[in-house]
């Protein structure tokens, strides 16, 4: 559905339209704060709809520059195809031929063999070189990814023009494989008209890699601004785990990659090479070293390659997957490094998981590039990522996740290609679901120590408000006193002549400060050896109840129970990505991926008593997210 505007097309969007939109899409108990927008949610082999999406910060609006995108494997393709719901793909004009051969007039088809979408009202061309065509007048979407956007053009070519050249501002990177970039490399030849570069963000490994393979006159021009190309891209290099310099607060760390949005970047490993490490080091990162290490510049690390016989890569390559990325069980024979283990000189293709921070409300989202379960990786990295992500989720802020699980079960660890599949996705959730439960046990147990510490300050001015009436009386008592003692005093000095024996006798008791200090010294309270002592007990008493649950490497279900009344994840929406088409006759491979999740979710609920909580949900190119 769209409405008429009433300006031109470049402001921002119906704010009461967008807000409709956004009630109606399941968001309860708060408002959202980030629409995630999926143009992608596949992981190929077919080329039209690979992993892509659109982030932005409700609060702002529509603003120019204030979209996010996050990979661009499809990205214009997929805008034309949304906008395609409310306008015709070419407006006005004469009659063209279509593909086939037939007429296509005055864009009443679609290009897709559907008809009857409005059209343009451009008014009657006068004869002339000065002839002048009126715009047609902006529409406001009223229902869809894009509610609330006011478009100025009358096809839904022309507005997926506008929305990438004034709304989408920065390209987030998660790594370079084609299927995450070759919309934004192709689309590129669309930011010649843009009022500024657009921005490539990403891993300073990636950046490399796009920079070196990509843009550099072979494969495609250098449309970068580095090394004399053309500038209609420049480049941000991201800092791993955010940059401690920037923010403040829980805030610190996020780069700003758009207005209004932050990012925090965590490696995480997608499978490993085939090659030897010198050969191509720029390609990944080399298990359990980090960047500069000085093995890698020694001659001793060209004894640390590993070959790979033609046969063996035949049997483990498939259509569809990079040729560059080997399963774990490979076979590779190592040559042993007097400096280096086998493990340990193995080349881990980098990705990367992004949070996403919105900075009007602190909500947030955690999105993944393409990702292998740590059970059999050779450089384990997502347990990080997960303690990052259980803090969030105690706090309220981490809304959704996501993942992508590539395969079914029916797929061997062997063939996973440095992919998800259900049975490890499960696995990877419940080392989060035990992180969560230990940070809500920290957390409980930090208030309550907050709680305790209160009433002591309490009870430690109560005590205060009785030491100070006590000195007050006692010292009246001290003055009463010496008075009484100045008096007696004086009698006795007149009567000691007439005293023979001048040995009075004397009875020692103790003055009223004396006996303020026993006082003091003898309350009741606990000494600080004491609370320290209680402390530590209680703490240790917590983390029995609350032990971390981590499954065992390879395993579906970890020993021992959640000890919680609500699931761990219970409000979390996994929204699954990059999921690879099988392309065979029957139900989609997503089906079968939505019931084996479904499948170890049961089984968790019937041995552990509790399942994990998270709605599972299949992404669809399209639809957008709200959190």
């Amino acid at each position: 559905m769209k409405d008429k505007g009433d300006g031109n097309g470049n402001g921002n969007g119906n704010d009461e339209i967008a807000a409709a939109a956004v009630s109606n899409t399941g968001v309860q108990g708060q408002k959202p704060a980030l629409q995630v927008i999926c143009l992608g949610s596949s992981g190929g082999p077919c080329e039209e709809n690979v992993t892509g999406f659109l982030v932005r910060s409700v609060a702002r609006g529509w603003e120019r520059g204030s979209m996010l995108a996050v990979d661009a494997g499809s990205h214009l393709a997929a805008i034309v195809r949304i906008l395609e719901r409310d306008f015709p793909l070419v407006s006005g004009g004469a009659a063209r031929a279509g593909f086939d051969g037939s007429v296509v007039v005055n864009g009443n088809g679609n290009g897709n063999g559907t008809a009857g979408h409005p059209t343009s009202s451009l008014s009657p061309s006068p004869s002339g070189d000065d002839a002048l065509v009126q715009l047609p007048e902006p529409t406001v979407l009223e229902s869809g990814p894009f509610a609330g956007l006011k478009l100025p053009h009358a096809s839904a070519r022309a507005n997926a023009l506008h929305v990438l050249r004034s709304y989408i501002s920065t390209y987030l990177i998660t790594h370079p494989h084609l299927d995450h970039i070759s919309g934004f490399v192709i689309n590129t030849a669309a930011f010649h008209a843009t009022s500024k570069p657009k921005t490539l963000a990403a891993l300073p490994s990636a950046v490399d890699a796009i920079k070196r393979h990509v843009f550099n006159d072979v494969i495609w021009p250098n449309l970068t601004d580095e090394d004399g190309g053309v500038g209609f891209v420049t480049f941000q290099r991201l800092k791993e785990g955010g940059d401690v310099m920037v923010g403040e607060g829980e805030g610190r760390g996020y780069i700003d990659v758009v207005d209004g949005l932050g990012v925090r970047s965590f490696k995480v490993s997608h499978g490993n090479c085939t090659k030897s490490p010198p050969s191509h080091h720029h390609r990944g990162s080399i298990a359990g070293l980090q960047d500069g290490h000085p093995a890698l510049n020694s001659e001793q690390s060209q004894a640390m390659g590993r070959s790979l016989s033609t046969s063996q890569h035949a049997q483990f390559s498939a259509p569809g997957t990079p040729g560059g990325i080997a399963p774990r069980q490979s076979f590779y024979s190592s040559q042993p490094s007097p400096r280096l283990s086998a493990t340990e000189t193995s080349c881990v293709v980098d990705s990367t998981a992004f949070f996403i921070r919105d900075g009007d409300t602190q909500r947030e989202v955690l999105i993944f590039g393409d990702v292998e379960p740590d059970s059999i990786s050779l450089s384990p990295r997502n347990r990080t990522v997960w303690q990052e992500a259980a803090r969030k989720i105690v706090s309220g802020v981490l809304g959704g996740i996501f993942i992508e699980c590539s395969y079914d079960d029916t797929q061997a660890d062997a063939v996973l290609f440095g992919h998800l599949c259900p049975r490890h996705l499960i696995a990877e959730l419940q080392v989060l679901a035990g992180m969560v439960v230990e940070a809500k046990a920290a957390r409980a147990f930090e208030r309550s120590l907050r709680k305790r510490k209160r009433s002591a300050a309490v009870a430690n001015g109560v005590e205060s408000a009785a030491k100070h009436a006590m000195a007050q009386d006692g010292g009246l008592s001290d003055r009463k006193r010496s008075r009484s003692l100045a008096g007696r005093s004086a009698q006795w000095d007149a009567r000691r002549s007439s005293v023979t024996d001048q040995s009075l006798p004397q009875t020692a008791s103790a003055s009223p400060a004396t006996e303020l200090s026993n006082v003091v010294e003898n309350h009741g309270g606990m000494s600080p050896r004491s609370t320290a002592t209680t402390t530590i007990a209680t703490a240790n008493a917590h983390a029995q109840q609350y032990p971390v649950h981590q499954p065992a490497r390879g395993s579906l279900v970890p020993s021992g129970t959640y000890s919680e009344d609500v699931a761990p994840l219970a409000g979390i929406k996994v929204i699954i990505i990059h999921i690879k088409d099988t392309m065979k006759d029957g139900p989609h491979v997503s089906e079968s991926i939505l019931a084996d999740l479904r499948e170890h979710e049961a089984r968790l609920q019937d041995v552990e008593g509790q399942g994990l909580g998270c709605e599972f949900v299949i992404s669809q190119s399209g639809e957008s997210y709200y959190f």
